[in-house]
C-alpha cells in the first residue's frame, strides 16, 4: 500500500501545480499482472523536468523531498522488484515491478 500511496501523493501534488498553471492535469494509473509480476505505473504532468538520481528526484523543495520515493524503493528492494523513473519537460513516470 505504501507504494501506491507515495506514488499517488507525488503525482497529485505536482498535478495540482500544473492545474493552477494550465487548467488541466491528468494522472494515469496502470496496475497489471504480467508473467506473474505485478506492475504499477503512474504518469503525471510536471511543471518542469526534474533530475533523477539514485532512484529518486532532486528537488528545490529541500531535505524532505524524495523521502516518499526512497520508501517506495525500500519496499521494491525488500521484495526483489525493480523501479524505473523517467521525466521529460511535460511528464513524470514511475514504474514499479514486483
Amino acid at each position: 500500500m505504501i507504494l501506491l500511496s507515495n506514488l499517488l501523493d507525488n503525482a497529485i501534488r505536482e498535478s495540482e501545480k500544473v492545474l493552477k498553471n494550465t487548467g488541466k492535469a491528468v494522472i494515469h494509473l496502470k496496475l497489471e499482472c504480467e508473467d506473474h509480476k505485478l506492475i504499477f505505473a503512474v504518469r503525471n504532468p510536471v511543471t518542469e523536468k526534474v533530475e533523477i538520481e539514485n532512484d529518486t528526484i532532486k528537488s528545490k523543495r529541500g531535505d524532505h523531498h524524495g523521502i516518499g520515493l526512497l520508501n517506495v524503493k525500500a519496499v521494491v528492494d525488500k521484495y526483489g522488484g525493480d523501479m524505473v523513473l523517467s521525466c521529460d519537460e511535460n511528464e513524470f513516470k514511475a514504474v514499479v515491478i514486483l
